[in-house]
């Protein structure tokens, strides 16, 4: 990373700062520090970092306020802002589309994740420019700020029969399609079953199969129990020269596993994406505290959340585009769609869905 970027820490704590600041530096950023918010507003004008980590509590103003502040100026409203926060402050944050925050810095945290946090919020366009993963669907990518960047970790979150196998795979095909070579950890289907299912939507993968451009491990998940998360990871390490590694779904080890040990599962894969593998994790909403989702969304770089809704007399999927970091263009998208044999996942108008 250039030494030229440039780091605002807005943090009253000074042992907070020790612990951000030195790691940040020792990685080549120049990073400026301020006590509080309103000499943090002045520092914004007078230095125009390319990223600000403030605290959630400061002396004299509170960080969410200090973010609308920044966000309000058109000098400064195109900088990227990192809230510290700890799990007692969890239920007072202001997540998802309309927050003036891109992400979130969950105490307590070490230098991997704060390292693997900031990097693709300090990526400039003209450097994501090529690097972006299709789904193969173009109507469906404008929906997702232009597709998913490379070397990013993904949640895919959703109810069970919300749609999130068919996006994973809808996913899977497009990064065999713009050739990237990808791995599948399933818990959902055997080899026989997915090229099946694939098939149905469309999305035939036999020939990358045949290549060896996918690789698909069904796994047992349930019977591992909390050895699950450690294996898995062993066995993702192992494919970390593939483009990409999907796991559908890590939903039926969560319940074995403690907090600590399913986000160290997440920290891992982290560092996968930070060796220059893409990761896309998908899980049932239900399996999972609101509490560990929150930590677990903090952790990721794009987080899409499926539901099904009843609209009318209609069961209608729709895809909410919580977050994708460094986005081409704006996220916080809800769309509608349906699942066609022979078709894959059709965007559906929101007219249509509505009459």
């Amino acid at each position: 990373m250039p030494a030229n970027k440039k780091i605002l820490l807005v943090e009253s704590d000074p042992k907070l700062v020790e612990l951000i600041r030195y790691p940040l530096e020792d990685e080549g950023y120049a990073v400026m520090w301020s006590k509080d918010g309103p000499e943090g507003l002045q520092a914004v004008i007078k230095f125009q970092p390319d990223l600000i980590l403030v605290g959630f509590k400061l002396p004299s103003m509170k960080g969410n306020s200090f973010a609308r502040r920044v966000r309000k100026d058109p000098v400064t409203n195109h900088i990227r802002i990192v809230m510290i926060a700890d799990e007692s402050q969890l239920e007072n944050l202001e997540i998802g589309p309309g927050s003036a925050i891109d992400d979130f810095l969950i105490q307590p945290f070490g230098t991997v994740e704060l390292i693997t946090k900031i990097k693709p919020l300090l990526v400039s366009s003209d450097e994501l420019e090529g690097s972006i993963i299709s789904t193969g669907n173009g109507e469906l990518d404008g929906k997702m700020g232009g597709g998913i960047p490379i070397k990013s970790l993904t949640l895919i979150e959703g109810d069970s029969g919300a749609g999130k196998s068919v996006l994973a795979q809808q996913m899977m095909y497009g990064s065999l399609e713009d050739g990237y070579k990808v791995t599948l950890f399933s818990s959902e289907n055997t080899v026989k079953s997915l090229v099946k299912q694939m098939r149905s939507l469309n999305l035939d993968i036999m020939d990358y199969l045949l290549l060896d451009k996918i690789r698909i491990f069904p796994i047992e998940t349930s019977r591992l129990g909390k050895d699950a998360p450690p294996t898995l990871i062993e066995a993702m390490k192992k494919e970390r020269r593939r483009d990409m590694i999907f796991v559908d779904s890590l939903t039926s080890s969560i319940p074995s596993s403690s907090d600590t040990e399913v986000l160290a599962f997440f920290e891992a894969c982290k560092r996968l994406c930070a060796d220059g593998t893409t990761v896309v994790i998908v899980v049932h909403s239900h399996g999972l505290t609101r509490e560990l989702l929150t930590r677990i969304r903090s952790l990721c770089d794009a987080h899409l959340q499926l539901r099904t809704e009843e609209v009318g007399n209609k069961l209608v999927k729709t895809l909410e585009v919580t977050k994708v970091r460094g986005a081409e263009q704006s996220t916080g998208n809800i769309v509608s769609f349906e699942v066609e044999p022979g078709w894959g996942m059709r965007i559906i108008p929101i007219s249509k869905v509505r009459g």
